[in-house]
């Protein structure tokens, strides 16, 4: 099998029809100047078609486990910024949250 966009064209050559056609392309062969393409089967199809799945679950296994580091960091830093703010004492809702956590029965 050719593949239309292979075949040598002149330039200049409009005219189109099947028997002129049908003659370039029996010169063209005998001369050996088609290149020659290969359609895949079903099967290689398949195959193809399982390579792509598998490396799109990839690149989405490697970009969900970014996001999930990127919320783990942020989520760090609110923890850290939250102990921060409770050892400190430096609003009354985290002290409300200080009480709170240590038991006490003290309502803000």
């Amino acid at each position: 099998m050719v593949a239309p966009s292979l075949i040598p064209k002149k330039s200049g050559e409009h005219v189109k029809t099947d028997k002129r056609d049908a003659l370039k392309l029996a010169k063209l062969l005998k001369s050996e100047d088609l290149t020659l393409i290969y359609v895949p089967e079903p099967e290689d199809e398949a195959i193809r078609d399982l390579s792509l799945a598998r490396e799109t679950a990839m690149k989405d296994l490697k970009d969900a486990k970014y996001q999930l580091k990127a919320q783990q960091i942020v989520l760090q830093e609110f923890i850290q910024t939250t102990n921060e703010r409770i050892t400190n004492g430096s609003d009354s809702t985290t002290n409300c949250l200080t009480i709170f956590i240590n038991g006490d029965t003290i309502h803000c």
